[in-house]
């Protein structure tokens, strides 16, 4: 199940090379910053609509493994739509290839746990070489995990709540009898059967509540405003930015492009590093020590960033990559530990 979430962290990371490529700019004719930072834009404004509409629906009345299957189906078809962009139109394919995208990646992530730093890492080496097809075949190679998650889904058992609240009792027991490793009479899986009805018979019976309870009912807003902030935070940080700009940062300072996309390959497969410390750590030093400890670490890497002299940077590209990068990162994996921490 962890694969189609990757499918779309590459299909986000991927777009940083993309932008640099000669063939990508050719087929479009030199978008300006305001025309690709509307194709980066434009599939949030996707991911929007499908977490408001689609998203939660569809896993409640498909379950997660077919939600999220449909979710890749449809990230592919928007893939395609960009991959296939050519005049007449070729920039208002790439528009409505983003939003589909965006429709798509928001019910995988509603349906599965996200693991976006490994699609995301792999994302910065798949740019091939060529004028003119490089950037699409950096596309087209999510189809190649995405076939393999839309093979193996059907082989995978359903969450015994789901089939618990759609009344498959049975089918219920074995699922959780599968993940549990247990036979389905013995009594851990009983009395978690158990535990899942009653959880399930309670929900049901409760009153349907406004969504102003989130801002009315304090504990709700607790995490309410702590999950805004961090929101807030990872977009403030320069993280996206990177995710998004860096090849063409590193291009206007004149940078050759082959090392540009060398350089956010390194970048994003660092990330992948940081995960796994995060992985082995989380749940050892406790969420909230991580979520300090990230604060601080992102903190402290912002500071070293904003108190350089711009005149350093201009004399020398190669100091502005040593000292931009690393802290970076840092503040790339503390705030990946805030992140899981909530």
């Amino acid at each position: 199940m962890a694969i189609s979430p990757a499918v779309g962290a590459y299909n986000i990371g991927i777009l940083a090379t993309i932008y640099v490529h000669p063939g990508f700019r050719k087929a479009l004719h030199k978008p300006n910053a305001s025309q690709t930072g509307l194709i980066t834009a434009i599939y949030y404004l996707g991911t929007w609509i499908s977490y408001l509409f689609l998203s939660h629906p569809a896993a409640d009345r498909l379950g997660r493994r077919w939600a999220a299957f449909t979710g890749v189906f449809v990230t592919l078809v928007g893939a395609a739509l960009q991959a296939g962009a050519r005049e007449p139109g070729a920039y208002a394919m790439m528009i409505v290839g983003r939003i589909v995208c965006g429709l798509g990646l928001a019910v995988v992530s509603t349906a599965v746990p996200l693991y976006q730093r490994v699609g995301y890492g792999f994302s910065g080496w798949d740019s091939a070489n060529g004028n003119y097809y490089g950037w699409r075949l950096s596309i087209v190679v999510q189809y190649i995990p995405a076939f393999i998650f839309m093979i193996g889904v059907p082989f995978c058992p359903e969450t015994p709540r789901w089939l618990v609240e759609n009344g498959f009792m049975g089918r219920a027991q074995a699922s959780l009898a599968y993940l549990r490793d247990a036979d389905p009479t013995s009594d851990e899986v009983t009395i978690e059967l158990e535990d899942i009805q009653s959880s399930v018979t309670a929900h049901k019976a409760a009153p349907e509540s406004s969504w102003t309870v989130l801002f009315t009912h304090k504990p709700l807003f607790r995490r309410l405003w702590r999950a805004a902030l961090l929101q807030f935070m990872a977009q403030m940080c320069g993280n996206t930015a990177m995710k998004y700009y860096l090849p063409s940062i590193f291009s206007s300072l004149g940078i050759e492009h082959r090392i540009t996309l060398l350089i956010s390959g390194i970048e994003s497969t660092l990330k992948i590093g940081c995960t796994i410390i995060d992985m082995l750590i989380i749940d050892k030093v406790g969420r909230r020590t991580t979520l300090v400890v990230g604060c601080v670490v992102m903190s402290i890497a912002l500071l070293l960033i904003s108190t350089r002299e711009e005149r350093e940077f201009e004399e020398d590209t190669t100091l502005h990559i040593r000292l931009l990068l690393p802290p970076n990162r840092l503040a790339g994996g503390g705030l990946l530990l805030q992140q899981q921490a909530l």
